[in-house]
């Protein structure tokens, strides 16, 4: 026991070595240190009574240091003895204050981005952006034992089933995120505060190696997608700020609402970096704003293209009869940009002033366990976006071209009354016409993602187990068509009371064409579940 607590106050000293350096780097001063914090010695049967107040010392420099400070201390340190007894602090402290996960979540990451330089390489190789989820596992589970081993001396509980469950989640994460292809998609998915929440679930468990790999590898990825985008955004922004000067135009001129020329040309992409997501966020917001304006003033928001990757997948290939396909709904082949996701607590609802039950199709609270309800939000949260990206197609197309809309590797065709719904500008009415478009555009983006998860579903029908988080969501989906349903029967029934008759033949028909093909997913759904 007194070699442990010897060990653990080993740790506690090279903390306090690299906080008050950083700290007096920082200041520009020396910083005042306790006498009794001074007195500690290296003495094993000191060590043990000397530990709590040395922590409680530690706790208040905790205070004064930001995780960006921390992070960017990290990558000037040679070797990782420092990053080691740094995660070993936090670990054993297991405190959920979000300073201290997110100084945990810098440790981890940077311990994963720069292995120890040896002989021997690395057991693991950090994923591309577009990597396949295989090759990313594989990547988490080696990083994994070489935590094992910085954490030998740190005490280590099984997880929590439901806590296991929540760390599932991020294969969903992957997907949405293979799926961005601009800024703006990122900030309004909402992604970011997702993953955090995610990780507040988590709690202690959070500490635990097995998450702390899963989210150091998310980190990892999600960091240099989230970067690249957002550098790509500023350089389109200043781009058209500097054309617009060339061409003649003020500084002073506005690009939409209150933005002028001389915004976009004051982005400064490395200071905004420099901070912490949490407190950049505004500036984060800022930039996605001005992406959509700058894009708004294109005849046709330009795109990165779909995603060029085949993904190289493990051997998946197994005994079973391979899974029934699902048939596409009204779909044409063609190669497009894969929809990005999203979700908005915010949302619209689908009823108003038409006296429905009230339930909003998006933020619905469910009584459910904690990781079906963060699957929920990101199924509601793709669904939402969904929405969003065939709205910003519908509004920036050529009017010849606007009612086809591209999603995955096939096109859906719009009818009239699908586009007009979307051109319209009734989010913020209580209105019978804002219910109807709420509830056409819901039915619309219903079945833009049945589409692409029954295109990932066929895709991967003879793995092993991709195929299945794409079950999942299709099984999410059709299971909540009553619910939609419920609404779209109530608004077509004002409709009719209105004497609107064409708007209720037009949503009935609406209705009716995911209806059918929801049936159909739903059928073979189960008998892929339930062989014969």
């Amino acid at each position: 026991m007194g070699q442990d607590s010897l060990k653990e106050l080993q740790d506690l000293k090279v903390v306090h070595t690299f906080y008050l350096g950083l700290l007096e780097k920082n200041l520009g001063h020396s910083v005042p240190v306790p006498l009794e914090i001074k007195n500690i010695t290296d003495q094993a049967e000191n060590a043990a009574a000397a530990i709590p107040e040395f922590k409680l010392w530690l706790n208040l420099l905790d205070l004064a240091l930001t995780p960006p400070l921390v992070r960017d201390a990290l990558k000037s340190l040679p070797g990782l003895e420092t990053a080691h007894a740094l995660l070993r602090y936090f670990t054993v402290k297991a405190s959920q204050r979000a300073g201290d996960r997110d100084k945990t979540d810098c440790i981890i990451t940077h311990l994963f981005r720069a292995p120890a330089q040896g002989d021997t390489p690395p057991a693991w190789h950090r994923p591309e952006v577009d990597s396949s989820y295989a090759f990313i596992s594989q990547s988490a589970l080696a990083f994994e034992a070489d935590l094992y081993r910085a954490l030998v001396d740190v005490p280590s509980e099984a997880m929590p089933p439901e806590h296991v469950a929540l760390l599932q989640e991020f294969e969903y994460l992957y997907q949405e995120l293979e799926e961005f292809r601009h800024f703006d998609q990122i900030i309004d998915s909402g992604i970011v505060q997702r993953v955090r929440e995610l990780k507040l679930s988590l709690g202690k468990s959070f500490y635990h190696p097995d998450s702390l790999a899963t989210l150091a590898v998310w980190n990892d990825v999600f960091g240099r997608k989230f970067d690249e985008l957002f550098h790509d955004a500023a350089m389109q922004i200043k781009t058209f700020a500097e054309t617009v000067q060339k061409e003649g135009g003020s500084l002073l001129s506005k690009v939409e609402g209150d933005i002028t020329v001389k915004n976009l040309s004051e982005v400064e992409t490395s200071e905004i970096l420099k901070e912490d997501y949490q407190s950049a966020q505004d500036e984060f917001r800022k930039v996605s704003r001005y992406k959509k304006a700058v894009d708004s003033r294109r005849p046709v928001r330009m795109s990165t293209g779909g995603s060029s990757r085949q993904p190289a997948r493990m051997a998946q290939e197994t005994a079973q009869p391979p899974r029934p396909t699902i048939p596409q709904a009204n779909t044409v082949t063609q190669r497009t940009p894969p929809t990005a996701t999203t979700f908005n607590s915010s949302a619209p609802t689908a009823t108003g002033s038409t006296g429905g039950s009230g339930k909003n199709l998006n933020t619905e609270v469910l009584a459910v366990a904690p990781s079906q309800a963060v699957h929920n939000a990101v199924q509601e949260g793709k669904l939402q976006s969904a929405r969003q990206i065939i709205r910003e197609h519908v509004r920036s197309s050529d009017p010849k071209v606007a009612h086809v809309f591209p999603v995955k590797n096939s096109k859906i065709t719009l009818s009239s009354a699908e586009v007009e719904s979307f051109r319209a500008d009734y989010q913020t009415e209580k209105s019978f016409r804002a219910d109807y478009a709420n509830v056409m555009m819901t039915i619309v983006a219903y079945l833009a993602r049945m589409v692409i998860e029954v295109d990932e579903y066929n895709h991967k029908a003879s793995s092993a187990y991709l195929w299945k988080p794409h079950a999942d969501a299709l099984g999410y989906l059709v299971s909540t068509l009553e619910r939609l349903n419920m609404e779209a029967e109530q608004v077509i029934s004002v409709a009719r009371a209105r004497g609107l008759t064409e708007k209720a033949d037009s949503l009935a028909a609406s209705l009716d064409k995911l209806r059918d093909y929801g049936k159909t997913v739903s059928q073979t759904l189960q008998s892929a579940n339930h062989p014969q």
